[in-house]
């Protein structure tokens, strides 16, 4: 015969023995969904979308050109091309600096012209001193083309050589200093009156009518 501990003891010892699995389950669970939601949240899900980069051609970017093109200037105040702050158009500045190319390269065209060498008359005056130098030059003129003359200067002592010129010949006085090995930098308009630049009646009878007088100087820029 059981006694009556014995008879309740196995059903305390049950009780116990299959509680326990259950309440240690219990937090395990939690702790399972606590990690995915976690998870979840990592990979994406709540989180903000990242922004999609705006498409080309897109309204935003059409809007963006629109407001930087409309008055003239871009979004941060620089002109755009094309078009000035003032709103001048490309019509305007093209024309006028059109009309100013075009202009200056009418007057150089102009100034660039010169004769043909036979129709230029051209004197030497020797202003060195050194005999026949001014013979040489006019020799050397001569077998270009020019019709020269070789006469004294006004003075034998030139400091400066000088290419005088008569109205409208300039461009043919620097192709006379060229052709003597210097530049246009020694050309000069000539005075009224020729025969102040050599020296005697015959020299001034044989320059009358030329267009171009050389003089030589002491720093021996034209040889």
């Amino acid at each position: 015969m059981m006694s009556s501990q014995g008879r309740y003891a196995a059903p305390d010892s049950f009780g116990r023995s299959g509680g326990n699995p259950a309440s240690r389950g219990g937090p395990l669970v939690v702790i399972a969904v606590l990690l995915g939601l976690l998870l979840l949240w990592k990979g994406g899900v709540g989180g903000s979308d990242p922004a999609e980069p705006a498409a080309v051609g897109s309204d935003t970017g059409d809007a963006t050109a629109d407001a930087g093109t409309e008055d003239g200037t871009a979004v941060d105040g620089t002109p755009v091309d094309g078009a000035a702050t003032d709103g001048t158009t490309d019509g305007t500045t093209d024309g006028t600096t059109d009309t100013v190319v075009a202009e200056a390269t009418s007057t150089t065209a102009a100034v660039a012209v010169t004769r043909p060498v036979a129709e230029v008359r051209v004197g030497v005056a020797n202003g060195v001193g050194e005999v026949g130098l001014a013979g040489k030059r006019s020799q050397a003129l001569g077998a270009v083309g020019y019709t020269t003359v070789a006469v004294d200067a006004a003075s034998e002592d030139i400091a400066t050589s000088t290419v005088y010129y008569v109205e409208g010949y300039e461009a043919d006085a620097v192709a006379v200093a060229v052709a003597l090995g210097a530049t246009g930098d020694v050309v000069s308009p000539a005075p009224a009156d020729l025969t102040t630049l050599v020296k005697g009646t015959d020299a001034a009878a044989e320059i009358a009518g030329f267009h171009v007088i050389a003089v030589l100087g002491d720093d021996r820029v034209l040889g």
